[in-house]
């Protein structure tokens, strides 16, 4: 009996549930999309789902009639997050007035979605592509905790679902969650932009102190990551060692007042699949494993594996993202919380009646039209239009420097200082002048 398909697009790492003529539940990869496949003739109902997200539309009815569907489409929207109210048909109409860019939006034969489609996507991929943290833009990324010797880590969403919707991280901070000290100590967390493997902290350090930043973390695709190798030998064999053996017992990071001397909290199973303790207890004596390329959030336990194990394994998305720390923590001592913060990707344009965001505000939506203006030259039939394109695109380019300084207008510094010194030398807002400071440090 021939089956077929749904599938379509969705806030990535959304869970999508598939109830009617059958169930199923499915994640919204790194890009957003998703597919339920196998599916026989009959009618069914789609519905997105995914934390602090509200979609549109709600849910879908689909009926299966000896074809695929493809193209079902849910807009997520973050709750209590003012987003865009502009639609990008809303951008087109305005821009329609321009005489040299109505024949590029619209053809011999009537208006064209393309290249609409493209040319938005351009301008929200610049508008997201500068090295700035805008605030509209910013998203916590899933906590995670220091563990024993580990450096590495897979990060999974509260539901279960892969971390996937960050482009970069900002930096953040550390606490020290299970100290009973009001308030808890912290550390600064630092953005880097690489950062090599390491087996342990440097000779001399005895990890007690930590200096400013406490830690630096950059982001890497989960399938880069380190991972152990269930009940591989410590020393002699192809791993770096801690790895989990039968009988291994996995503590909680919280409501330890010292970090528990655990195993390594991410393996690779025999078929491949990246696999992050969730849940814990004790390890039994069969090894987790999962199906070949089983969906992220899928989750091993001792049902699965036969045996008496307590633990849960939950299998991570292999290009989701992971995080790389340095210093290594060591085997016990302080419980650090992470706290970190990223830039979401650009969103991706797919119909007119999309709007800019959220998380896009609407008092930034002059510029996403103004460079919608400028990119739509590149597209024009005429050559003469199309060299407006090399002038205007650069000048839109340099205009997002204000659109920057409007999201940063706080003070960077809450002291009088004034505009020259005693010395003679101008004074910028920043008071940081560097390591030297206050000797002979040149001044911008």
């Amino acid at each position: 009996m021939p089956t077929y398909s749904i599938s379509g697009q969705a806030i990535a790492g959304s869970t999508i549930i598939l109830s009617g003529a059958a169930n199923a539940v499915t994640t919204a990869g790194p890009t957003g999309a998703w597919s339920f496949t196998g599916l026989a003739n009959g009618a069914y109902v789609v519905t997105p789902s995914k934390r602090e997200y509200a979609f549109t539309p709600v849910s879908a009815n689909e009926t299966v009639a000896s074809a695929n569907i493809t193209g079902v489409t849910f807009y997520g929207s973050p709750v209590g997050t003012q987003g865009s109210t502009y639609t990008l048909q809303n951008v087109v109409d305005r821009v329609m007035s321009f005489a040299d860019i109505e024949p590029v939006l619209a053809g011999p034969s009537g208006f064209n979605l393309e290249p609409a489609l493209t040319i938005a996507n351009d301008v929200m991929l610049a508008i997201c592509g500068t090295p700035f943290p805008h605030k509209w833009n910013e998203v916590p990324l899933p906590l995670f905790y220091t563990w024993s010797w580990q450096q590495d880590y897979a990060l999974v969403n509260p539901d279960g679902s892969t971390a996937c919707n960050i482009a970069w991280i900002q930096g953040g901070t550390a606490i020290d969650i299970n100290s009973s000290q009001i308030p808890k100590a912290w550390a600064r967390v630092e953005a880097g932009r690489d950062l090599s493997m390491r087996t342990g902290t440097y000779t001399g350090n005895t990890g007690t102190q930590l200096g400013d930043p406490g830690f630096i973390v950059a982001t890497k695709p989960n399938g880069q990551l380190y991972y152990g190798v269930w009940g591989q030998p410590n020393v002699g064999g192809s791993t770096w060692g801690n790895n989990p053996q039968a009988g291994t017992v996995y503590v909680g990071p919280t409501g330890n007042h010292s970090q528990p001397a655990n195993t390594i909290g991410q393996i690779v199973d025999a078929n491949g699949n990246y696999l992050v303790i969730t849940g814990y207890g004790t390890e039994g004596v069969n090894p987790p494993l999962a199906p070949f390329n089983a969906p992220p959030g899928y989750q091993v336990t001792g049902a699965i594996r036969g045996d008496l194990s307590t633990t849960v394994w939950t299998v991570v998305d292999p290009i989701g993202t992971g995080m790389r720390i340095i210093e290594v923590p060591s085997q016990t001592g302080v419980v650090w919380q992470f706290n970190v913060f990223g830039q979401q990707p650009a969103i991706k344009f797919t119909a007119l009646d999309q709007t800019l965001g959220p998380p896009f505000p609407d008092k930034y939506e002059p510029y996403f039209r103004a460079g919608f203006i400028a990119q739509a030259y590149r597209y024009s039939p005429e050559a003469k239009v199309r060299a407006k394109f090399k002038e205007e695109w650069p000048l839109w380019l340099k205009s997002l420097s204000d659109m920057r300084q409007s999201q940063d207008r706080e003070l960077e510094e809450y002291s009088f200082v004034p505009d020259r010194s005693v010395m003679g030398a101008g004074r910028r807002r920043n008071t940081f002048q560097g390591a030297a400071w206050p000797f002979n440090y040149p001044r911008p």
